[in-house]
């Protein structure tokens, strides 16, 4: 009786209950991890390592083949945006379909239950990568700016207007939230790259056939809509109105959308 009373005593006299709970990750933790998820990884690498490349290759291709014009600093800082304006969603997409191709949702999700901060990091990481990416823009045109002074083909001074630089900005943080809300929706990378590209394609081909949808599409397809933060000159109130319309579709509804469908999904 006694072996049978202390074998049933043991466990209860080894218990260990903590007394208060870890605390919970913070946003900013969550922010350093998804950013390091996103760069962190052989795909994640090679988009940036093209995006970095496209951006040399359009300013290179300005100071030795661009017309009288071309070669000032705004139009370099317009091209060298091309491959970051294009590329930089592909990551987002990529950063939330990963969770669930590659079945890491069943730690990521365990660790942090509630999703929608891990979203946020997301979302919160692809913001640091536009902002270094304006910044790594802003020193390549420099380069080039500098090399076409040494080649004799420099036209005009060193400044970049902070109104151009604060559009480009704008327009990269919506195309990751779009490409993040896509992901999002989607789950799937490929399919979800496909739609991010084809979407704006097909409304363009629909507003340039049915001329009825010709005005209404102005407002909803991003690449009418948000046409003017790639360009130099002022933005009338007409184009902003655009610009916040179109925002409200794809970068807001669709993000909400996708975080409903994240929250809901059964992870597996």
């Amino acid at each position: 009786m006694s072996l049978q009373t202390t074998i049933r005593q043991d466990p209860l006299e080894t218990v260990f209950v903590p007394e208060t709970a870890p605390p919970a990750p913070t946003q900013w933790m969550l922010t350093k991890v998804e950013l390091r998820k996103m760069t962190d990884i052989r795909s994640g690498r090679w988009v940036l390592a093209v995006i970095v490349m496209t951006m040399v290759a359009m300013v290179c291709l300005l100071v030795f083949a661009g017309e009288d014009g071309d070669r000032v600093v705004p139009e370099l800082f317009l091209a060298s945006q091309l491959g970051l304006s294009v590329l930089l969603p592909v990551i987002g997409i990529l950063s939330v379909t990963a969770e669930w191709s590659q079945r890491s949702g069943l730690s990521t999700f365990a660790l942090v239950p509630k999703r929608h901060r891990v979203v946020y990091g997301k979302f919160f990481a692809g913001v640091i990568l536009a902002v270094a990416g304006i910044a790594v823009s802003a020193a390549v045109t420099y380069g080039g700016h500098a090399l076409a002074h040494a080649t004799g083909n420099a036209e005009g001074g060193w400044g970049i207007p902070a109104d151009l630089a604060a559009t480009r900005l704008l327009d990269c943080v919506i195309a990751v939230a779009s490409g993040i809300a896509f992901g999002m929706l989607l789950s799937s990378p490929m399919l979800s790259v496909l739609a991010f590209y084809a979407v704006p394609l097909v409304l363009g081909i629909l507003g340039g056939t049915v001329s009825a949808l010709e005005d209404t599409l102005e407002w909803i397809n991003p690449g009418q809509a948000l046409t003017p933060l790639s360009e130099r000159g002022d933005i009338s109130g007409t184009e902003w109105a655009r610009v916040l319309c179109n925002t409200a579709f794809f970068g807001v509804a669709l993000f909400v959308a996708g975080l409903y469908r994240t929250n809901r999904r059964e992870v597996t």
